[in-house]
Protein backbone atom coordinates (compact mmCIF):
# COMPACT_ATOMS: atom_id res chain seq x y z
CA UNK A 1 0.00 0.00 0.00
CA UNK A 2 1.39 3.48 -0.77
CA UNK A 3 -0.72 6.53 -0.01
CA UNK A 4 -0.18 10.64 -0.60
CA UNK A 5 -0.41 13.27 1.51
CA UNK A 6 -1.25 16.63 -0.18
CA UNK A 7 -1.44 19.14 1.81
CA UNK A 8 -2.49 22.89 0.76
CA UNK A 9 -1.47 25.86 2.88
CA UNK A 10 -3.11 28.68 1.61
CA UNK A 11 -5.93 26.53 1.07
CA UNK A 12 -6.41 26.80 -2.48
CA UNK A 13 -6.02 24.10 -5.54
CA UNK A 14 -5.43 25.88 -8.72
CA UNK A 15 -6.34 23.66 -11.85
CA UNK A 16 -8.12 23.83 -14.83
CA UNK A 17 -9.66 20.55 -16.36
CA UNK A 18 -7.03 19.03 -19.47
CA UNK A 19 -7.69 20.59 -22.70
CA UNK A 20 -10.62 22.05 -21.73
CA UNK A 21 -11.38 26.33 -22.88
CA UNK A 22 -10.39 28.15 -19.39
CA UNK A 23 -13.20 30.23 -20.55
CA UNK A 24 -15.58 28.02 -20.81
CA UNK A 25 -15.40 26.15 -17.52
CA UNK A 26 -17.58 26.50 -14.62
CA UNK A 27 -15.52 25.02 -11.78
CA UNK A 28 -11.97 24.11 -11.46
CA UNK A 29 -10.81 20.72 -11.17
CA UNK A 30 -11.37 18.07 -8.78
CA UNK A 31 -10.25 15.78 -7.51
CA UNK A 32 -6.55 16.40 -7.97
CA UNK A 33 -5.91 14.94 -11.43
CA UNK A 34 -3.32 11.46 -11.05
CA UNK A 35 -2.10 12.62 -14.22
CA UNK A 36 -0.88 15.43 -13.48
CA UNK A 37 0.27 14.48 -10.11
CA UNK A 38 2.53 12.00 -12.14
CA UNK A 39 3.53 14.36 -14.07
CA UNK A 40 5.10 15.96 -11.12
CA UNK A 41 6.81 13.45 -9.64
CA UNK A 42 8.32 13.20 -12.93
CA UNK A 43 9.13 17.09 -13.33
CA UNK A 44 10.55 16.81 -9.84
CA UNK A 45 12.88 13.99 -10.98
CA UNK A 46 14.04 15.68 -13.82
CA UNK A 47 14.69 18.78 -11.99
CA UNK A 48 16.83 17.23 -9.71
CA UNK A 49 18.74 15.29 -12.37
CA UNK A 50 18.86 17.54 -15.20
CA UNK A 51 20.16 16.28 -18.87
CA UNK A 52 20.11 12.74 -17.23
CA UNK A 53 17.83 10.12 -19.44
CA UNK A 54 15.05 8.46 -16.61
CA UNK A 55 16.23 6.31 -14.36
CA UNK A 56 14.97 2.36 -14.21
CA UNK A 57 13.33 3.51 -10.80
CA UNK A 58 11.63 6.31 -11.79
CA UNK A 59 10.27 4.66 -14.97
CA UNK A 60 9.09 1.42 -12.79
CA UNK A 61 7.38 3.99 -9.71
CA UNK A 62 5.85 5.76 -12.56
CA UNK A 63 4.45 2.99 -13.98
CA UNK A 64 3.22 0.99 -11.26
CA UNK A 65 1.23 3.70 -9.73
CA UNK A 66 0.12 4.83 -13.66
CA UNK A 67 -1.54 1.65 -14.21
CA UNK A 68 -3.94 1.63 -11.02
CA UNK A 69 -6.74 3.89 -10.63
CA UNK A 70 -6.17 5.49 -6.94
CA UNK A 71 -8.42 5.73 -4.31
CA UNK A 72 -9.03 9.51 -2.85
CA UNK A 73 -9.86 10.39 0.92
CA UNK A 74 -11.46 14.09 0.06
CA UNK A 75 -12.06 16.86 2.40
CA UNK A 76 -14.91 19.72 2.41
CA UNK A 77 -14.72 22.20 -0.67
CA UNK A 78 -16.12 25.34 -2.54
CA UNK A 79 -15.85 26.07 -5.63
CA UNK A 80 -14.81 30.08 -6.69
CA UNK A 81 -12.89 32.16 -9.50
CA UNK A 82 -10.94 35.19 -8.93
CA UNK A 83 -11.85 37.25 -12.02
CA UNK A 84 -9.01 39.74 -13.24
CA UNK A 85 -9.14 42.22 -16.38
CA UNK A 86 -6.48 42.68 -19.07
CA UNK A 87 -5.70 45.84 -21.39
CA UNK A 88 -6.31 45.10 -24.54
CA UNK A 89 -2.82 45.10 -25.79
CA UNK A 90 -3.96 44.65 -29.23
CA UNK A 91 -4.97 48.26 -29.85
CA UNK A 92 -1.88 50.56 -30.30
CA UNK A 93 -3.16 53.38 -30.94
CA UNK A 94 -5.45 56.28 -29.59
CA UNK A 95 -7.97 56.05 -32.56
CA UNK A 96 -7.66 51.63 -32.33
CA UNK A 97 -8.70 51.95 -28.92
CA UNK A 98 -11.05 54.13 -29.30
CA UNK A 99 -12.77 51.93 -31.83
CA UNK A 100 -12.22 48.44 -30.28
CA UNK A 101 -14.97 46.31 -29.14
CA UNK A 102 -13.32 45.62 -26.18
CA UNK A 103 -10.84 47.53 -23.85
CA UNK A 104 -10.15 44.62 -21.75
CA UNK A 105 -10.42 40.92 -21.61
CA UNK A 106 -11.91 38.96 -18.52
CA UNK A 107 -9.59 36.20 -17.25
CA UNK A 108 -11.69 33.96 -14.89
CA UNK A 109 -8.84 31.97 -12.57
CA UNK A 110 -10.53 29.05 -11.24
CA UNK A 111 -9.79 27.02 -7.94
CA UNK A 112 -11.66 24.96 -4.96
CA UNK A 113 -11.47 26.15 -1.67
CA UNK A 114 -9.92 23.24 0.42
CA UNK A 115 -11.14 22.88 3.65
CA UNK A 116 -8.18 20.02 4.72
CA UNK A 117 -5.49 17.67 3.42
CA UNK A 118 -6.43 14.90 0.27
CA UNK A 119 -5.07 11.57 0.70
CA UNK A 120 -4.05 9.92 -2.56
CA UNK A 121 -4.03 5.82 -2.26
CA UNK A 122 -2.55 2.73 -4.26
CA UNK A 123 -3.31 -0.96 -2.90
CA UNK A 124 -0.22 -2.06 -5.24
CA UNK A 125 -2.17 -5.28 -5.93
CA UNK A 126 0.21 -7.53 -7.87
CA UNK A 127 2.95 -5.39 -7.32
CA UNK A 128 6.23 -7.25 -5.71
CA UNK A 129 7.52 -5.78 -2.16
CA UNK A 130 10.66 -4.25 -4.03
CA UNK A 131 9.10 -2.42 -6.68
CA UNK A 132 6.53 -1.30 -3.67
CA UNK A 133 10.11 -0.27 -1.87
CA UNK A 134 11.52 1.24 -4.81
CA UNK A 135 8.33 3.46 -4.99
CA UNK A 136 7.99 4.47 -1.58
CA UNK A 137 11.99 5.70 -1.22
CA UNK A 138 12.30 7.40 -4.48
CA UNK A 139 8.61 9.23 -3.56
CA UNK A 140 10.53 10.44 -0.33
CA UNK A 141 13.35 11.79 -2.02
CA UNK A 142 11.00 13.37 -4.36
CA UNK A 143 8.38 14.97 -2.29
CA UNK A 144 10.46 18.04 -0.94
CA UNK A 145 10.96 18.93 -4.53
CA UNK A 146 7.37 19.25 -4.98
CA UNK A 147 6.20 22.83 -4.10
CA UNK A 148 3.14 22.98 -6.22
CA UNK A 149 0.61 21.02 -8.53
CA UNK A 150 -1.89 22.38 -10.66
CA UNK A 151 -1.19 26.18 -11.18
CA UNK A 152 2.14 27.98 -9.72
CA UNK A 153 -0.29 29.70 -6.87
CA UNK A 154 -1.55 26.45 -6.12
CA UNK A 155 0.98 25.69 -3.50
CA UNK A 156 1.47 22.29 -2.22
CA UNK A 157 3.09 20.21 -0.32
CA UNK A 158 3.85 16.21 -0.78
CA UNK A 159 4.24 13.52 1.93
CA UNK A 160 4.58 10.01 1.72
CA UNK A 161 2.62 7.48 3.93
CA UNK A 162 2.30 4.03 4.33
CA UNK A 163 -1.98 3.38 5.15
CA UNK A 164 -5.05 4.99 4.87
CA UNK A 165 -7.78 4.49 7.64
CA UNK A 166 -10.58 6.83 6.49
CA UNK A 167 -14.05 5.69 6.47
CA UNK A 168 -15.80 9.07 5.41
CA UNK A 169 -14.75 10.87 2.39
CA UNK A 170 -13.72 8.31 -0.05
CA UNK A 171 -14.05 8.40 -3.45
CA UNK A 172 -13.26 5.83 -6.20
CA UNK A 173 -13.47 5.16 -9.71
CA UNK A 174 -17.36 4.20 -11.12
CA UNK A 175 -17.06 0.66 -12.78
CA UNK A 176 -19.49 -1.13 -15.22
CA UNK A 177 -19.30 -5.11 -15.77
CA UNK A 178 -16.42 -4.53 -13.45
CA UNK A 179 -14.43 -1.57 -15.62
CA UNK A 180 -13.89 1.75 -14.90
CA UNK A 181 -16.01 4.02 -17.18
CA UNK A 182 -17.12 7.43 -17.48
CA UNK A 183 -20.81 7.79 -15.96
CA UNK A 184 -23.22 10.33 -15.68
CA UNK A 185 -24.75 10.87 -12.26
CA UNK A 186 -24.88 13.74 -9.74
CA UNK A 187 -22.43 11.60 -7.22
CA UNK A 188 -19.82 11.47 -10.38
CA UNK A 189 -17.14 13.40 -11.63
CA UNK A 190 -14.86 12.94 -14.21
CA UNK A 191 -10.81 12.62 -13.45
CA UNK A 192 -8.04 12.76 -15.77
CA UNK A 193 -6.21 9.90 -15.13
CA UNK A 194 -3.77 7.09 -17.01
CA UNK A 195 -5.49 4.57 -18.40
CA UNK A 196 -4.01 1.16 -16.74
CA UNK A 197 -4.49 -0.91 -19.96
CA UNK A 198 -2.05 1.49 -22.42
CA UNK A 199 -0.24 3.49 -20.36
CA UNK A 200 3.73 4.15 -20.61
CA UNK A 201 5.81 6.72 -18.27
CA UNK A 202 7.43 8.27 -21.29
CA UNK A 203 3.74 9.50 -22.53
CA UNK A 204 3.76 12.32 -19.39
CA UNK A 205 6.48 14.02 -21.33
CA UNK A 206 6.16 12.88 -24.92
CA UNK A 207 4.00 11.30 -27.80
CA UNK A 208 4.63 8.09 -28.96
CA UNK A 209 4.49 9.67 -32.51
CA UNK A 210 7.62 11.75 -32.06
CA UNK A 211 10.16 10.84 -34.03
CA UNK A 212 12.66 12.83 -32.81
CA UNK A 213 16.13 11.53 -31.71
CA UNK A 214 16.93 10.54 -28.07
CA UNK A 215 19.11 13.53 -27.25
CA UNK A 216 17.44 16.18 -29.28
CA UNK A 217 15.23 18.90 -27.63
CA UNK A 218 11.53 18.44 -28.62
CA UNK A 219 8.91 20.19 -27.96
CA UNK A 220 6.88 20.68 -24.80
CA UNK A 221 4.31 18.05 -24.78
CA UNK A 222 0.96 20.41 -24.42
CA UNK A 223 2.31 22.50 -27.46
CA UNK A 224 2.94 18.89 -29.06
CA UNK A 225 -0.53 18.00 -28.69
CA UNK A 226 -1.49 21.41 -30.13
CA UNK A 227 0.46 21.59 -33.36
CA UNK A 228 -0.39 17.75 -34.24
CA UNK A 229 -3.29 18.25 -33.37
CA UNK A 230 -3.98 15.45 -30.86
CA UNK A 231 -6.36 15.93 -28.31
CA UNK A 232 -5.25 13.76 -25.42
CA UNK A 233 -1.74 12.42 -25.24
CA UNK A 234 -0.97 8.72 -25.76
CA UNK A 235 -2.22 6.78 -22.40
CA UNK A 236 -4.57 8.93 -21.08
CA UNK A 237 -8.22 8.66 -20.73
CA UNK A 238 -11.49 10.25 -18.92
CA UNK A 239 -12.93 8.04 -16.04
CA UNK A 240 -15.97 8.96 -13.81
CA UNK A 241 -14.85 8.95 -9.84
CA UNK A 242 -17.47 8.46 -7.87
CA UNK A 243 -17.73 11.06 -5.01
CA UNK A 244 -17.89 10.53 -1.18
CA UNK A 245 -22.05 9.28 0.08
CA UNK A 246 -23.84 12.84 1.05
CA UNK A 247 -22.16 14.69 -2.32
CA UNK A 248 -22.77 17.54 -3.13
CA UNK A 249 -24.62 18.80 -0.21
CA UNK A 250 -22.12 17.44 2.81
CA UNK A 251 -19.10 18.26 1.18
CA UNK A 252 -19.66 21.30 -0.75
CA UNK A 253 -19.58 24.39 1.11
CA UNK A 254 -21.19 27.14 -1.56
CA UNK A 255 -22.13 30.05 1.38
CA UNK A 256 -20.30 29.50 3.89
CA UNK A 257 -21.12 31.17 7.43
CA UNK A 258 -18.68 33.14 9.67
CA UNK A 259 -17.88 32.32 12.74
CA UNK A 260 -19.41 34.26 16.19
CA UNK A 261 -16.10 35.81 16.56
CA UNK A 262 -15.20 36.56 13.07
CA UNK A 263 -11.70 35.49 11.77
CA UNK A 264 -8.70 36.14 13.87
CA UNK A 265 -6.35 38.45 12.05
CA UNK A 266 -3.15 37.18 14.17
CA UNK A 267 -3.73 33.47 13.57
CA UNK A 268 0.01 31.96 12.80
CA UNK A 269 0.09 30.79 9.07
CA UNK A 270 3.01 29.76 8.50
CA UNK A 271 6.85 29.75 9.79
CA UNK A 272 9.16 29.17 7.00
CA UNK A 273 9.74 30.36 3.41
CA UNK A 274 11.88 29.63 0.88
CA UNK A 275 12.86 31.86 -2.40
CA UNK A 276 14.73 30.95 -5.33
CA UNK A 277 16.55 34.45 -5.98
CA UNK A 278 16.90 34.68 -10.28
CA UNK A 279 19.39 36.76 -11.46
CA UNK A 280 21.32 37.44 -14.50
CA UNK A 281 24.29 37.16 -13.25
CA UNK A 282 25.77 35.37 -9.75
CA UNK A 283 25.48 37.16 -6.84
CA UNK A 284 28.32 37.60 -4.85
CA UNK A 285 27.60 36.00 -0.87
CA UNK A 286 29.55 39.48 0.21
CA UNK A 287 26.34 40.91 -0.82
CA UNK A 288 23.98 38.63 1.19
CA UNK A 289 23.26 41.52 4.46
CA UNK A 290 22.13 43.70 1.30
CA UNK A 291 19.85 41.41 -0.45
CA UNK A 292 18.46 40.39 3.21
CA UNK A 293 17.81 43.95 4.17
CA UNK A 294 16.49 45.24 0.59
CA UNK A 295 13.58 41.97 0.87
CA UNK A 296 12.69 43.21 4.83
CA UNK A 297 12.32 46.52 3.77
CA UNK A 298 9.95 45.87 0.80
CA UNK A 299 8.26 42.99 3.28
CA UNK A 300 7.35 46.05 5.12
CA UNK A 301 6.45 48.58 2.93
CA UNK A 302 4.17 45.41 1.51
CA UNK A 303 2.62 45.22 4.78
CA UNK A 304 1.90 48.71 5.66
CA UNK A 305 1.07 48.34 8.66
CA UNK A 306 3.48 47.58 12.30
CA UNK A 307 4.78 43.97 12.14
CA UNK A 308 7.26 42.19 14.54
CA UNK A 309 7.24 39.33 12.70
CA UNK A 310 8.38 41.23 9.45
CA UNK A 311 10.50 44.04 11.75
CA UNK A 312 10.92 42.67 15.38
CA UNK A 313 9.86 46.00 16.01
CA UNK A 314 5.95 46.81 18.17
CA UNK A 315 6.26 43.44 20.10
CA UNK A 316 2.82 42.64 21.01
CA UNK A 317 2.15 42.51 24.92
CA UNK A 318 2.92 38.68 26.18
CA UNK A 319 5.04 38.04 23.63
CA UNK A 320 8.42 37.40 25.68
CA UNK A 321 11.78 36.33 24.41
CA UNK A 322 15.04 37.19 22.19
CA UNK A 323 14.99 36.20 17.97
CA UNK A 324 11.58 35.67 18.05
CA UNK A 325 10.69 37.70 14.63
CA UNK A 326 12.09 36.69 11.08
CA UNK A 327 15.52 35.83 10.28
CA UNK A 328 16.20 36.69 6.33
CA UNK A 329 18.36 34.43 5.49
CA UNK A 330 20.05 34.61 1.63
CA UNK A 331 22.06 31.16 1.15
CA UNK A 332 25.35 31.07 -0.77
CA UNK A 333 25.95 27.53 -3.00
CA UNK A 334 29.15 26.14 -1.64
CA UNK A 335 30.78 25.24 -4.71
CA UNK A 336 31.04 28.94 -6.37
CA UNK A 337 29.76 31.10 -3.42
CA UNK A 338 27.07 32.59 -4.62
CA UNK A 339 23.39 33.46 -3.79
CA UNK A 340 21.26 31.26 -4.55
CA UNK A 341 18.41 30.96 -2.10
CA UNK A 342 16.58 33.03 0.41
CA UNK A 343 15.30 31.39 3.36
CA UNK A 344 12.91 33.44 5.96
CA UNK A 345 12.45 31.77 9.16
CA UNK A 346 10.14 32.95 12.21
CA UNK A 347 9.95 31.59 15.46
CA UNK A 348 6.80 34.09 15.76
CA UNK A 349 5.27 33.05 13.10
CA UNK A 350 3.30 34.50 10.48
CA UNK A 351 -0.06 35.78 9.49
CA UNK A 352 -1.71 35.65 6.18
CA UNK A 353 -1.13 39.28 5.47
CA UNK A 354 2.33 39.11 6.47
CA UNK A 355 2.59 35.87 3.95
CA UNK A 356 1.11 38.38 1.55
CA UNK A 357 3.49 40.58 2.04
CA UNK A 358 6.65 38.22 2.04
CA UNK A 359 5.36 36.47 -1.43
CA UNK A 360 4.89 40.34 -3.19
CA UNK A 361 8.05 41.54 -3.26
CA UNK A 362 9.57 42.20 -6.32
CA UNK A 363 12.71 43.10 -8.01
CA UNK A 364 15.66 43.92 -5.91
CA UNK A 365 18.20 46.46 -7.00
CA UNK A 366 21.39 45.98 -5.51
CA UNK A 367 24.96 47.01 -6.13
CA UNK A 368 23.40 49.83 -8.46
CA UNK A 369 20.20 48.07 -9.74
CA UNK A 370 21.50 46.87 -13.01
CA UNK A 371 20.82 43.23 -12.62
CA UNK A 372 17.93 43.03 -10.67
CA UNK A 373 17.43 40.09 -8.26
CA UNK A 374 14.10 38.23 -8.32
CA UNK A 375 12.49 36.28 -5.49
CA UNK A 376 10.58 33.61 -6.70
CA UNK A 377 8.67 31.58 -3.58
CA UNK A 378 9.39 28.11 -3.91
CA UNK A 379 8.12 26.37 -0.49
CA UNK A 380 5.90 27.38 2.20
CA UNK A 381 5.66 25.57 5.51
CA UNK A 382 3.14 26.02 8.88
CA UNK A 383 5.99 24.18 10.36
CA UNK A 384 9.71 25.05 11.12
CA UNK A 385 12.16 22.89 9.67
CA UNK A 386 13.36 19.52 11.53
CA UNK A 387 15.86 20.08 13.36
CA UNK A 388 19.37 18.60 12.06
CA UNK A 389 21.61 17.56 15.00
CA UNK A 390 25.71 17.30 14.01
CA UNK A 391 28.86 16.45 15.91
CA UNK A 392 30.52 18.96 13.72
CA UNK A 393 29.12 22.64 12.47
CA UNK A 394 31.05 25.26 9.86
CA UNK A 395 30.33 28.48 9.23
CA UNK A 396 28.74 29.11 5.77
CA UNK A 397 28.72 32.96 5.91
CA UNK A 398 31.26 34.71 8.15
CA UNK A 399 30.36 35.14 11.71
CA UNK A 400 30.79 38.60 12.99
CA UNK A 401 31.05 39.23 17.08
CA UNK A 402 28.16 41.08 18.65
CA UNK A 403 30.88 42.42 21.04
CA UNK A 404 33.65 44.64 20.81
CA UNK A 405 36.84 42.47 20.55
CA UNK A 406 39.58 44.11 18.85
CA UNK A 407 41.67 47.79 17.56
CA UNK A 408 42.31 47.83 13.99
CA UNK A 409 43.04 44.90 12.11
CA UNK A 410 46.40 44.17 13.86
CA UNK A 411 45.47 45.23 16.96
CA UNK A 412 45.41 44.14 20.27
CA UNK A 413 42.44 41.97 21.09
CA UNK A 414 40.38 41.59 24.14
CA UNK A 415 40.89 38.62 26.16
CA UNK A 416 37.18 38.21 27.61
CA UNK A 417 35.97 38.94 24.35
CA UNK A 418 37.68 36.58 21.99
CA UNK A 419 35.05 35.34 19.01
CA UNK A 420 35.49 31.77 19.91
CA UNK A 421 34.00 32.87 23.54
CA UNK A 422 31.28 35.02 22.04
CA UNK A 423 30.05 32.67 20.04
CA UNK A 424 30.05 29.94 22.92
CA UNK A 425 27.91 32.76 24.99
CA UNK A 426 25.74 32.96 21.93
CA UNK A 427 24.80 29.41 22.47
CA UNK A 428 24.60 29.51 25.59
CA UNK A 429 22.58 32.36 25.61
CA UNK A 430 19.67 30.77 23.20
CA UNK A 431 19.80 27.46 25.59
CA UNK A 432 21.89 25.69 23.03
CA UNK A 433 24.70 23.30 23.85
CA UNK A 434 28.17 24.35 26.48
CA UNK A 435 30.03 21.58 25.59
CA UNK A 436 32.16 22.80 22.58
CA UNK A 437 35.60 23.33 21.18
CA UNK A 438 35.77 26.48 18.49
CA UNK A 439 38.72 26.45 15.88
CA UNK A 440 39.01 29.27 13.09
CA UNK A 441 38.74 28.48 9.65
CA UNK A 442 40.18 29.89 6.82
CA UNK A 443 38.00 30.39 3.23
CA UNK A 444 40.52 30.73 0.67
CA UNK A 445 42.55 33.36 1.62
CA UNK A 446 45.86 33.62 3.70
CA UNK A 447 43.75 35.02 7.02
CA UNK A 448 41.15 33.58 9.03
CA UNK A 449 39.42 37.13 8.97
CA UNK A 450 37.07 39.04 6.48
CA UNK A 451 35.28 42.46 6.04
CA UNK A 452 31.65 42.11 6.25
CA UNK A 453 29.41 44.62 5.29
CA UNK A 454 26.60 44.62 8.57
CA UNK A 455 23.20 45.84 9.14
CA UNK A 456 22.81 49.12 11.24
CA UNK A 457 19.48 50.16 12.44
CA UNK A 458 18.41 53.47 10.89
CA UNK A 459 19.14 55.60 14.51
CA UNK A 460 22.56 54.29 14.50
CA UNK A 461 23.26 54.01 10.67
CA UNK A 462 24.51 58.01 10.39
CA UNK A 463 26.67 57.81 13.56
CA UNK A 464 30.90 58.02 13.19
CA UNK A 465 30.48 55.35 16.58
CA UNK A 466 28.94 52.37 14.53
CA UNK A 467 30.91 51.01 11.79
CA UNK A 468 29.09 49.81 8.58
CA UNK A 469 31.58 47.69 7.96
CA UNK A 470 33.28 44.80 10.88
CA UNK A 471 35.07 41.76 10.98
CA UNK A 472 33.42 38.35 10.61
CA UNK A 473 35.31 35.02 10.89
CA UNK A 474 34.26 31.31 9.62
CA UNK A 475 34.25 29.14 12.80
CA UNK A 476 34.33 25.37 13.38
CA UNK A 477 32.62 24.02 16.03
CA UNK A 478 32.73 20.46 17.45
CA UNK A 479 30.54 18.79 19.84
CA UNK A 480 31.52 15.59 21.76
CA UNK A 481 27.84 14.57 20.50
CA UNK A 482 25.15 15.36 17.55
CA UNK A 483 23.82 18.43 18.73
CA UNK A 484 20.75 20.59 17.37
CA UNK A 485 21.71 24.46 17.06
CA UNK A 486 19.00 26.75 18.75
CA UNK A 487 19.07 29.09 15.95
CA UNK A 488 19.69 29.34 12.60
CA UNK A 489 22.41 31.96 12.69
CA UNK A 490 24.26 33.85 15.48
CA UNK A 491 26.11 37.01 15.95
CA UNK A 492 25.65 40.95 14.16
CA UNK A 493 23.40 40.63 11.67
CA UNK A 494 22.47 37.30 12.25
CA UNK A 495 19.19 38.23 11.27
CA UNK A 496 20.28 39.20 7.97
CA UNK A 497 22.27 36.13 7.00
CA UNK A 498 25.87 36.62 8.76
CA UNK A 499 26.39 33.64 11.34
CA UNK A 500 25.08 30.91 9.38
CA UNK A 501 25.97 27.24 10.42
CA UNK A 502 25.18 24.30 8.61
CA UNK A 503 26.68 20.28 9.99
CA UNK A 504 29.11 18.77 8.79
CA UNK A 505 30.44 15.24 8.53
CA UNK A 506 33.49 15.23 11.07
CA UNK A 507 34.64 11.84 10.18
Amino acid sequence: MLTLRLIFPWGRYYAHPWGQNPSRITEAEWPPSPWRLLRAIAAAWFQANPGREPSPELVQTIETLGRELPTFVLPKVGFSCAIHYQPNYGATTKEDLMLAKYKRVRHENHFTAVGGDVLIHWHLNGVSEEAARTARSLLKGLAERISYLGRAESVCELRVEDAINHDAGVAGVALQDGKPCRKIDSICRDVFCPDPSNFQASDLWRRRDDNAADRAARKHLVQDLIDTPQPMPDGAAWYSYQMPDGWPDRWIVRQPRPSRGGAKPDRVFAHFLEFSLQCRIPIPAKHVVSIASLFRAAAIRNHCEPSFALSGQDRPEGVDGNHLHAFYLPIPDTKDDSLVFLRVWCLHGFTQREVNALTSVNALRWAGGRFPVRPILLHLSRELPPSVRAARWQSLTPFVPPRFWHRKKDGPIRGAQTPELQIIRCLRENHGPFDCTVSRLNHGAMTDWEVCKVHLPPVTRNTRATPEYCIGLRLQLDFSQAEALPLPAFGHSCHFGLGLFIPRDNK
